[in-house]
Order: C-alpha cells, then sequence, then structure tokens
C-alpha cells in the first residue's frame, strides 16, 4: 500500500529526523524553554492537573515541531520545482 506524502514525511520525521544530533539539541533546547515557561503553574496547580498540563504543553510542542518540518519539506520541494521550470 503507497504512503501519502503526509504518511512519509512523518515517518521520516520520527524515524530519522529527530535522532539527527542538531536536532536533538533543537529539541532539548525547546524542552528547557517550555520547562522554564511551565514553572508558574507548578506552584498553583495540582501535582495531577500539572501533570497533565504540561503532557498537553509539550505534545502541541511535538505536534508544531512536526508540523513545521512537513511545512519546510513542502517548500523546499515547491521552490525547487519553480526554479527548475524557470
Amino acid at each position: 500500500e503507497a504512503m501519502t506524502m503526509c504518511e512519509l514525511l512523518k515517518k521520516i520525521y520520527d524515524e530519522v529526523l529527530v535522532y539527527e544530533k542538531d536536532i536533538v539539541n533543537r529539541n532539548k533546547n525547546v524542552d528547557k524553554t517550555v520547562k522554564e515557561w511551565l514553572k508558574p503553574y507548578q506552584k498553583i496547580l495540582s501535582d495531577h492537573d500539572y501533570n497533565e498540563f504540561s503532557e498537553m504543553i509539550f505534545s502541541v510542542v511535538s505536534m508544531a515541531e512536526q508540523t513545521g518540518f512537513e511545512n519546510g519539506v513542502r517548500f523546499a520541494v515547491k521552490m525547487l520545482y519553480s526554479l527548475l521550470n524557470d
């Protein structure tokens, strides 16, 4: 069964890209920043609520990283196509 472009990009992101050294370092920096942003909520939420909130935020960050990758690849392909057809 053929994969859609979205499925292929997700597979590349999940199985290859996230293990690249520079990507790992960037993701660590993002995680560190998010943890700093979450600190004030740790003081005002119960442990259970804080953990749920934290998991939700990190899920959104992960989705945003993957979407950014997909958008970047699509843009690069469109730009390359445009350059080759000029």
